[in-house]
């Protein structure tokens, strides 16, 4: 069975800028999606089309992340 895929539709000005923002700002490509409430995907792919450099997270930084959502 396919997963359904959500579409969030076209990028506003106001996204577009949160994006730059954000990455400026020193977040994660995760935290970045979670803001805009998108996929790592969609972001990574629209911070391409505007030339934003993505900052991609440390392994440890998203397990240590992980483990403390696990814990509570």
């Amino acid at each position: 069975m396919l997963n359904k895929v959500h579409h969030r539709g076209l990028w506003t000005a106001e996204e577009d800028e949160m994006l730059r923002r954000l990455f400026r700002g020193g977040a994660y490509i995760h935290e970045v999606a979670r803001e805009l409430g998108r996929s790592q995907e969609a972001i990574r792919t629209r911070a391409n089309i505007l030339h934003v450099p993505v900052k991609s997270a440390p392994r440890n930084v998203l397990q240590t992340q992980r483990l403390s959502l696990r814990l509570g």
